[in-house]
């Protein structure tokens, strides 16, 4: 955990209020740039945000993340998921959000069935194992794409390569997912 990470944690656990301010000026625009990417929506990503921090304020204690960086854009992403969920099912799809996790629906099924929680564990385990295993490049373009929701010309961008480039990446790798997954009869 960063120093910054760790007086901003020490903040929440006195219940210092300055605490969610400064977590936002050091995280908000992140999060909000993913919870935009998700919802395509402005209010709704500052919701998410604005929802994202009370969260902290409620767990931070007794919860002590290793990563307050990684915990609020977590926290951010499952909000923006579950709000995006809950508007597609009241249009029942009329409206289209460019999701790229449903280029991995194929890979990895997910469901919110309590029953399931072991199985959903050791997917998420060997979906660790797996990315460990890949190339630092391939990993951090797969992380960015379908965790950071970012486009393939921003990852193109970011990298100093095409955007074909980025595309056979992210295809490849998705096939290697596929392959690793049914190999640890996951799939």
């Amino acid at each position: 955990m960063t120093a910054e990470d760790q007086r901003l944690v020490a903040m929440f656990e006195s219940r210092d209020e300055q605490a969610i301010a400064e977590a936002e000026k050091n995280y908000g625009g992140f999060c909000y740039s993913i919870a935009y990417r998700i919802l395509q929506n402005v209010q709704d990503a500052e919701e998410c945000v604005n929802d994202a921090m009370l969260r902290i304020w409620n767990a931070i204690p007794p919860a002590k993340p290793d990563s307050l960086r990684a915990f609020v854009i977590t926290l951010t992403r499952r909000l923006a998921l579950d709000r995006y969920d809950a508007h597609r099912a009241a249009k029942r799809g009329a409206g289209q959000t460019n999701i790229p996790l449903e280029t991995l629906s194929g890979s990895l099924t997910s469901t919110a069935d309590p029953a399931r929680t072991a199985e959903q564990k050791m997917l998420r385990e060997a979906l660790g194992r797996f990315l460990s295993g890949l190339p630092k490049d391939t990993r951090i373009m797969f992380v960015e794409r379908y965790w950071y929701m970012l486009s393939v010309r921003e990852i193109a961008e970011h990298h100093g390569v095409s955007q074909s480039r980025v595309k056979m990446s992210l295809s490849r790798t998705r096939k290697k997912l596929e392959n690793f997954l049914m190999e640890e009869e996951l799939l």
